[in-house]
């Protein structure tokens, strides 16, 4: 009974085609239905009911439920247009095979050259040639060179294919040893296409052949079936890429997950099989699964820096910051390590958030993320802290308990000695000072957004320094300029402030507050006295030259800073600068200067006389005064006075030394003794080496000496090799303070994320695939689209 779905549907598009392939067979291969049938029946009986059943599916005479059926097969896999330009596949049909038969017969179609071509056949005088009529007549002729004969392509096809077996219908003239006498051509090809043998290779190879149709239809099937989810799922993979490098990952929940719905309903606009599979799965732009890829990509990201350190690099470092996060601090962690060219790579792979606000902590966490990696702390050579101590005095220890993990890591402060950082964090000694430090701040970023008065500071605002890791730093605005352009034009700015506080929203509040703290004369004694410290501290922002690529300049001009501060303490006097502020507070009319009362709350009970009042306001300024020089004496030895900062110093005084005749062989030796504890170094050889090295070139920093290295053959690097691993060591240590903008590129993306997370909670997985763009752009879908669908 004929499917009235199936009768009743549309043609297909390959209809014609494959009703013309039927038309095309029939003269190809003639079958005799009714001795087909008796022929399976003696030979096959348990199949026996089955064999109409086959002829009628398989063979050329197709009825009209065996069409409608193929038509469906066809229409189901060529619906899906999306599929198609995808899909490549091909079935082989597998099974025993003859291998003289595969050689012949390893054609789609029978070769039939021009009659001309074949040789003819010769008795005596008499010469006979094959007829091109016999093409027509017998289409299944093939012609074989080799055998300078004719064979059977149907017989020698199904041969080929192992369909035959080992049944006795075969006929080997036809198939193997060929067929040259062309004398009774005609009456021996009627015969063997009328044979048992060529019935049944024709019905088998028929068979196989529909066979590999529809069995190749369902493998296309399936190919749709997987490939359509796999697609889909990379385009949403490619999505939260693209918000990720915008940004918008950092917005809520909420905002994270209409931006990906928007974004793929966009991407889906001329695509229906993905709108249509967005739509049945749209638990996929949930926020729970965009972590989770999120998540999967970060880790992905930091398994390739983690392999490039491991492969690439003979040591590493670390490289820790401390972070001010919603309710608690957080650890930026960053790995420094050499490429293929000796070219300092800083990476950054993630925060940690300690459960304890204590060293331990820190340094336990830090010590299981280079566990988990495969990081050997044997080859951790360098501990660098960055930021603010006055706020992570517990990180400084963690740096301290690694260090006594592993006494081979020199452990420095790798920030840039700047007068601005030490002002501000010795600042925080005096409550006085810091107030209006910060006040100062906070008029800076007012009146950045004012039209009118942002030529005030726009020349001396610091810039956002690109060569610096420091974290912290692009929020401040306050430096000595500034500090000076605020104390000369302290009336306009008063000015300026009252215009700006009679204004609406929070600009309007903000400058009531700060206008509040201008106009007290306490504050204006304050810059004259933060402006005497600023104006020390300075002298390390002076920059000489080439001399500032060296870290043994550093520590002079730091060297240098502690001693005027030392000196200027013991002269200290505040006398000059409490009359200058009195003109002021006449000038301005300002509020005057005086001791601040301390606040006591209502609930608070009355507590006893402070033992530290004072009988006037100069002993209070004095003591404030020297507060704030005691810390930026205390920042200075902190920061740049460590034990590995001055190692390193010496160490690079000896590559700038020896064999010039700049230190004696006796201090060379005892600064090179340091190195003696590293396993991998020989001491003696080195001092050889560096002599030998500095008679043959000439440079004058680290930077030089490198370049010089590497400009060399292999051949002479093999022979200065513990050269080479003393410059890789001092490579591999971040306290140069002017690296390249592809080092410290992280880190102003770094700066990105924290000023655009400062009101939530900061997510690792988001700032790792954020910072690191480039490797996020290379990173492979697939496998990250893998992990995901098997829970890697």
């Amino acid at each position: 009974m004929v499917n009235p779905l199936c009768s009743a549907s549309k043609k297909c598009p390959n209809e014609d085609d494959f009703s013309d392939s039927c038309e095309s067979a029939k003269k190809l291969y003639p079958i005799n239905t009714d001795l087909i049938k008796k022929e399976i029946k003696a030979d096959e009986e348990e199949e026996s009911g089955c064999e109409e059943t086959w002829l009628k599916g398989f063979s050329v005479y197709i009825d009209e439920v065996t069409q409608s059926s193929t038509q469906s097969i066809v229409a189901d896999v060529s619906l899906n247009t999306f599929a198609d330009a995808v899909l490549d596949s091909s079935t082989e049909f597998q099974g025993s095979v003859n291998e003289h038969a595969r050689t012949v017969f390893d054609v789609d179609k029978p070769f039939q050259p021009p009659a001309e071509n074949v040789p003819p056949q010769c008795f005596g005088t008499r010469r006979l040639r094959f007829q091109s009529a016999w093409y027509t007549d017998f289409p299944w002729l093939h012609y074989s060179p080799q055998l300078k004969a004719v064979l059977c392509f149907t017989c020698g096809k199904a041969e080929s294919m192992g369909l035959l077996g080992l049944t006795r219908r075969k006929d080997s003239v036809f198939t193997v040893l060929g067929f040259s006498n062309w004398k009774k051509a005609r009456e021996k090809f009627g015969y063997h296409q009328k044979s048992k043998s060529h019935e049944f290779a024709t019905w088998k190879l028929m068979h196989a052949l529909q066979n590999q149709k529809r069995e190749a239809a369902l493998e296309q099937q399936r190919k749709v079936r997987q490939a359509i989810p796999a697609i889909c799922l990379n385009k949403l993979i490619c999505a939260i890429r693209f918000l990720i490098h915008r940004g918008h990952t950092f917005q809520s929940h909420e905002s994270i997950e209409e931006s990906l719905f928007e974004l793929l309903k966009f991407l889906g606009q001329d695509n229906e099989m993905f709108r249509y599979w967005l739509l049945t799965n749209q638990n996929f732009t949930s926020t729970e699964i965009q972590h989770e890829i999120i998540s999967l990509m970060s880790h992905e990201i930091i398994s390739f820096i983690t392999k490039d350190v491991s492969q690439g690099s003979v040591y590493y470092s670390v490289i820790v910051d401390c972070i001010q996060n919603t309710d608690s601090q957080q650890l930026s962690l960053c790995l420094r390590y050499l490429d293929s060219e000796m070219q300092a790579q800083e990476e950054f792979i993630g925060f940690i958030d300690p459960a304890e606000e204590t060293g331990t902590s820190a340094a336990d966490l830090i010590l299981d993320i280079l566990d988990r990696n495969s990081l050997p702390i044997d080859l951790l050579r360098g501990i660098a802290f960055e930021g603010s101590t006055s706020l992570s005095r517990c990180y400084i220890e963690s740096c301290s308990l690694l260090k006594q993990k592993q006494p081979l890591a020199m452990f420095v402060h790798c920030a840039a000695p700047c007068s601005s950082l030490v002002a501000r964090d010795s600042s925080q000694a005096s409550t006085l000072l810091h107030q209006t430090l910060y006040s100062v701040n906070d008029l800076c970023n007012l009146f950045s957004k004012s039209i009118k008065y942002r030529f005030l500071f726009a020349e001396v605002t610091p810039k956002p320094d690109s060569s610096t890791r420091n974290l912290s730093s692009s929020k401040w605005c306050v430096n000595l300029s500034v500090v000076n352009v605020v104390i000369q034009h302290y009336g306009l700015i008063i000015e300026g402030l009252g215009e700006m506080e009679s204004g609406t929203g929070e600009g309007g509040v903000k400058a009531h507050f700060v206008l509040e703290k201008i106009l007290e004369g306490n504050t204006y004694v304050s810059l004259l006295i933060i402006r005497s410290i600023m104006e020390s501290l300075n002298i390390l922002n002076i920059k000489v030259d080439d001399q500032n690529l060296l870290m043994s300049s550093t520590l002079k001009k730091v060297r240098l800073v502690k001693e005027i501060l030392a000196r200027l303490r013991q002269e200290a006097t505040v006398v000059d600068l409490l009359r200058q502020a009195e003109e002021a507070v006449t000038k301005f009319n300002l509020m005057p200067v005086a001791i601040p009362q301390p606040r006591r709350l209502c609930h608070q009970p009355q507590q006893s006389a402070d033992p530290l009042s004072f009988d006037n306001k100069e002993d209070f300024l004095k003591n404030e005064y020297l507060k704030m020089l005691d810390a930026a004496i205390s920042q200075i030895e902190n920061r740049f006075m460590q034990q590995g900062f001055i190692e390193y110093c010496d160490l690079e005084d000896v590559l700038l030394c020896a064999g010039k005749g700049g230190e004696s062989d006796r201090i060379i030796e005892e600064k090179l003794a340091f190195l003696s504890k590293y396993p991998e170094f020989n001491v003696r050889m080195l001092k050889v080496q560096l002599e030998m090295f500095a008679h043959k070139k000439s440079f004058s920093s680290l930077a030089e000496a490198v370049s010089i290295y590497k400009s060399v053959s292999p051949e002479v690097k093999e022979f200065f090799s513990e050269l080479g691993k003393f410059l890789k060591l001092l490579l591999i240590i971040p306290v140069c303070t002017n690296d390249n903008e592809q080092v410290c590129c992280p880190f102003q993306r770094l700066r990105t994320v924290l000023e655009f997370t400062t009101a939530e909670t900061r997510s690792s997985d988001v700032a790792v695939c954020f910072v690191n763009e480039t490797r996020l752009d290379n990173l492979c879908l697939e496998t990250v689209a893998h992990n995901f669908v098997h829970g890697v």
